[in-house]
């Protein structure tokens, strides 16, 4: 028996979920959609506009499964504040509980918004295959944000 072998245009590729900056908004479709899978086979991939820069990130969600995948709009992330850390940070936990692989992959910012909000298979595809592992750890470790200070708005 030869194996299977998926090409990237087999891929369904659904609408993507959520609201792009509403991390909390975004945390529910995801966890509605996922809510009849949770068994294991499935992965996480974590595609954010920044390298190196966690503080300043923001994520989508790629989430592939049975050979659908499914776009969760950028709202997780540092980026998006409180909410947003600790969106992504139940996001990842959710994954890791189920022993689903967490990756990573880096989209330059000038396709961010284009390829997250209208996902083709071919593209989503190439996202797959640009993934890297990840650590959970660095997603589910709130980071410290800075406080805004109310004097900040005042001069403004």
């Amino acid at each position: 028996m030869q194996p299977t072998h998926r090409s990237p245009t087999d891929l369904q590729v659904s609408d993507p979920l959520g609201v792009p900056g509403a991390p909390q908004e975004t945390w529910g479709a995801v966890q509605a959609h996922l809510a009849d899978s949770a068994r294991a086979g499935g992965r996480l991939i974590l595609v954010t506009d920044r390298q190196g820069d966690r503080l300043n990130a923001a994520y989508a969600a790629l989430i592939v499964q049975d050979g659908r995948a499914v776009i969760a709009a950028p709202a997780f992330g540092p980026r998006y504040g409180r909410p947003g850390a600790e969106a992504l940070a139940e996001l990842v936990q959710w994954a890791h509980e189920r022993n689903w692989p967490v990756r990573e992959t880096v989209l330059n910012s000038s396709d961010f918004v284009r390829v997250l909000a209208e996902p083709d298979a071919e593209e989503v595809g190439r996202l797959i295959a640009a993934s890297n592992p990840s650590d959970p750890g660095i997603y589910t470790t709130l980071p410290k944000l800075k406080p805004v200070d109310e004097e900040d708005w005042e001069d403004a």
